[in-house]
């Protein structure tokens, strides 16, 4: 059998290779002239993502001595009158080719800072910008103040290789700006000129202030610019937005290859404007392709891919004898067969569809066979983030734990969809396979839309007992498995609720399960924002512990006993104002009609402060959290203001 196998690969590689030789000097010269598209990514809290010959500093912007940030005016808020700064990226970057008659359509995202003189909030300017200009990057002089760091204050529009698009972020309303801000805080697209903008969006005064994340698009083929600004620190705070189509010809605006950057300015009001991260990329490449290099590089990875195709047959061939499921030997869960799936949800038919979620949607089951109750059907979405590895992350997660409040995962089915019925392991690195999880079903569905989209009103008591269920699974979750687990993506709509509203925890894609010291888990930042811990909030890899969850399961507290009427910076003014009463008041959900237990209400806004705090060290565990809904007896904490309550 060896030899035939042996004789197989043979063949097999030699008519790939032949077919890959008769396409091959088509498909190279395409491939050289189609240059991969140009983009860099750049964390600051990271020196390992970047070089400061990367970055052209100018003026007042330096590199924080820490290696943290970018400072773009003077690093000191008590000595930043009058400073201007610029930082851009050190290389030319393309924005169209007039040869060929091509705009870039390109998209960036970066987060930032924006911090006061204490005490001095109302005297606080002038705001920073990003801004595509001439390469290199020239700034003007006397350009402090309202001019952002792009052009004179004195001038009215800039010209030759100061010309420039911007999107500002302002925080001072100047008198002589066009149209008239109506706050502080405004954000605009600005073509050649701060005094005059194509387009503003007005905010709130002291909108812009604290973290953000700011994320830019423009299509190169409709010209429109798109600019979102959100509010990393206040998660209940929605995001607003400013948009234009750029004006005809776009060759007018800028030259072929431009300088992208951030600038910034003070006057005599100050404040600190930080870049902590920034990413770009654009459609348009630079041209530095050779079709010589093109043609050996095509060749390598032809020959190799070859390589690879051969194997993976013959490895298919194999183990498709000794069966799919194999890789889940030890777990205790059953594998279902796809037709009996397709037979219980009407083949995932509309009508069965409960609901979906970030990595797949979840159908009613009814006489699966092997199964008597009904059953909910998790279908995995194609390309959704890590799917494979979520399946099996999933599976391996839940076939560990039994816990009343946990969701009950019945079974799992990971079928091919193509030609070859490859074996369950191929799903963690192909993405052509239908993956399934069968779970116990909940018939009241999720607490998210109980809170938000149901016409009857949950009743102050069952909402307690949903409370206490979700931190009994956390309990569970964080110290009595071990190592513990953590979940990372607690919010209401991943809590799910049976016939008497018991409160359970689904969707375990995201969970993790602590290193051997039992101590942290570290990978790259994931949640839903809003829920998420704040200090988990940046790119790169990001150190969890059991306070992360906790983070959420506060945040959950809050909008149970709210439904949104307050956000958490608005209950945590009401904490401070040392009135329980009114706290109380004023904080509980308006659909309950004060139908409620004033000390539980109490206890529980008390303990989604405690478990939101910014500082993560401060938080409390899920023991000190279910000692106090277990005890009336004990006694609430005292956060001091000292204690950072804000989440922001």
């Amino acid at each position: 059998m060896f030899a035939a196998s042996r004789s197989l690969q043979l063949l097999l590689q030699l008519n790939a290779g032949c077919f890959l030789l008769s396409i091959l000097p088509f498909d190279v010269a395409a491939a050289a002239a189609a240059a991969p598209p140009f983009s860099f990514s750049f964390d600051f809290s990271n020196s390992s993502t970047y070089n400061l010959q990367d970055l052209h500093f100018e003026g007042n912007a330096t590199h924080d001595l820490h290696g943290k940030l970018i400072d773009l005016t003077c690093n000191s808020i008590d000595s930043i009158r009058n400073c201007t700064g610029r930082i851009s990226y050190a290389d030319p970057v393309p924005f169209y080719d007039d040869a060929k008659g091509i705009v870039a359509s390109f998209a960036t995202r970066f987060t930032f800072r924006v911090s006061w003189l204490p005490g001095q909030e109302s005297r606080k300017g002038d705001g920073m910008a990003f801004f595509l200009t001439g390469y290199p990057s020239d700034m003007p002089p006397d350009s402090e103040g309202g001019g952002l760091g792009l052009m004179n204050s004195d001038n009215s529009i800039a010209v030759g290789n100061h010309r420039f698009v911007a999107v500002e972020f302002d925080t001072h309303n100047n008198s002589y700006e066009h149209p008239a801000p109506k706050s502080l805080d405004h954000i605009a697209i600005n073509l050649n000129s701060v005094r005059n903008s194509f387009k503003m969006t007005h905010l709130p005064s002291f909108s812009i202030q604290g973290t953000m994340t700011a994320s830019i698009n423009f299509d190169g083929n409709t010209r429109r610019l798109v600019a979102t600004l959100q509010f990393d620190d206040r998660p209940f705070t929605p995001p607003v937005e400013v948009s234009a189509q750029l004006p005809e010809p776009i060759t007018a605006l800028l030259p072929p290859e431009v300088a992208v950057g951030f600038s910034a300015s003070t006057g005599q009001l100050v404040e600190l404007h930080q870049i902590l991260s920034w990413s770009f990329n654009s459609t348009l490449a630079q041209e530095t392709e050779r079709y010589l290099l093109g043609l050996i590089i095509a060749a390598i990875v032809g020959g190799f891919l070859v390589f690879i195709v051969v194997i993976w047959f013959i490895l298919a061939w194999f183990m498709r004898k000794r069966g799919r499921d194999s890789i889940m030997a030890g777990t205790g869960q059953r594998r279902f067969r796809y037709r009996d799936l397709v037979n219980a949800t009407d083949n995932f038919s509309e009508k069965r569809k409960l609901g979906k979620g970030a990595f797949g949607a979840v159908y009613q089951g009814t006489s699966l066979k092997g199964h008597g109750g009904q059953v909910a059907v998790k279908k995995i979405f194609k390309g959704s983030l890590g799917g494979p590895k979520n399946f099996l992350d999933e599976i391996n997660t839940i076939s560990k734990t039994k816990h009343k409040n946990l969701v009950s995962l019945e079974g799992w089915c990971c079928s091919s969809s193509g030609s070859w019925n490859l074996m369950c392991c191929c799903c963690q690195k192909e993405d052509d396979h239908n993956i399934f999880l069968v779970y116990e079903l909940m018939p009241q569905g999720n607490l998210h839309d109980h809170l938000h989209k149901e016409d009857t009103v949950l009743p102050w008591p069952t909402r307690y007992k949903i409370v206490k269920g979700i931190g009994s699974a956390l309990l569970y979750l964080h110290h009595e498995c071990h190592p513990y687990i953590l979940h990372r993506d607690i919010k209401p709509g991943n809590i799910l609720l049976d016939n008497d509203y018991n409160a359970k925890l689904a969707d375990f894609g995201l969970s993790r399960i602590a290193d051997h010291n039992n101590a942290t888990v570290v990978t790259n930042a994931v949640g839903t924002r809003g829920y998420m811990d704040p200090q988990c909030m940046k790119a790169g890899k990001v150190r969890f512990n059991r306070s992360t969850d906790l983070y959420s399961f506060g945040i959950v507290l809050l909008e149970i006993a709210c439904q949104r009427n307050k956000s958490r910076d608005g209950v945590w003014d009401l904490y401070s104002n040392n009135d329980a009463e009114r706290m109380v008041e004023v904080a509980a959900d308006e659909r309950l009609g004060g139908n409620f237990d004033r000390a539980q209400m109490h206890r529980v806004l008390v303990l989604g402060l405690w478990c939101s705090l910014r500082d993560g060290a401060q938080r409390p565990s899920m023991q000190d959290a279910m000692q106090l809904l277990e005890h009336d007896n004990t006694p609430l904490p005292h956060l001091a203001s000292s204690a950072t309550g804000s989440s922001i």
